[in-house]
């Protein structure tokens, strides 16, 4: 599934190309989504110019001039390009035309994606059920540390939970808790404010190198251009299971929690 980097690199390779254009025509070629399109509103952002591009969590919103949002969610697979030549692939559900004579193509193999149009004064029921991602000012230790303080959830849990930090998905989840040293087993409330501190600063500086790398790409994540992620040949102890700690003579293990899989050293990490 694209993580947080991958969605906002997403969002940096489309914006030059969407903003301050306009939408001229809609194609719905599949709406066989997680939520089905509601081209009903389409008149709604047809033939406006777009004012913002903007992420929230693992969401890309666009803004149009006139108080209308369309917020997008790339699911397990999804990706959105853009491109000059209208040539359809296999997957392709949604095609946005351009008033620049591009068009915007929104691709997902699995369909567990979104894109929803809504009125920008009355949000999205998903973003709203998010908490704050780690560059947000209010993923401070103190939010975090009072967040968990009490819990008997694992941190690694803890972590892939929206609810209360956004963006962080399994891969991310797996390096940061080996950044810090702290195992993934540990419950919340055993986890003290100095190491969630350390938490979010090891969150921000993976997280930020990742997106620098243009994501990470296992199986199906490509960014705007088609392109690969390349963060994979950085990972420390993702898919590492079997290979030797980089901190210590160990090995990396692999266990499942809540049916993904985790990746940490026993030794390094406690």
């Amino acid at each position: 599934m694209p993580e947080l980097p991958e969605v906002e690199t997403t969002k940096r390779g489309i914006e030059p190309y969407i903003s301050n254009q306009s939408i001229k025509k809609i194609l719905v070629r599949n709406n066989k989504l997680r939520i089905p399109f509601n081209k009903n509103l389409a008149k709604e952002i047809t033939n406006i110019e777009i004012s913002d591009i903007k992420r929230r969590a693992k969401y890309i919103i666009v803004d149009f001039a006139n108080g209308y949002s369309i917020v997008i969610h790339l699911g397990m697979t999804g990706n959105l390009r853009v491109s000059k030549k209208i040539k359809y692939l296999k997957h392709d559900h949604i095609i946005f035309y351009l008033s620049s004579g591009n068009v915007l193509i929104y691709n997902d193999v699995r369909r567990f994606g979104l894109i929803q149009i809504y009125r920008t004064d009355e949000s999205f029921f998903l973003l709203d059920n998010n908490g704050p991602d780690p560059f947000e000012k209010e993923a401070n230790a103190d939010y975090l540390f009072n967040k968990i303080k009490k819990s008997t959830a694992s941190i690694k849990s803890i972590l892939l939970n929206h609810k209360v930090i956004s963006g962080i998905g399994n891969i991310y989840a797996s390096e940061i808790l080996f950044a810090t040293n702290i195992s993934p087993t540990r419950l919340g409330k055993d986890v003290s404010y100095d190491e969630c501190k350390k938490i979010l600063q090891e969150s921000k500086k993976i997280l930020s190198k990742a997106i620098k790398a243009g994501g990470t790409t296992l199986n199906d994540y490509f960014n705007a251009e088609s392109k690969p992620g390349y963060f994979k040949i950085q990972l420390k102890v993702y898919g590492r299971d079997g290979q030797k700690c980089s901190k210590c003579e160990s090995n990396i293990s692999k266990i499942t929690q809540s049916n993904r899989s985790t990746y940490f050293c026993k030794e390094s990490q406690n």
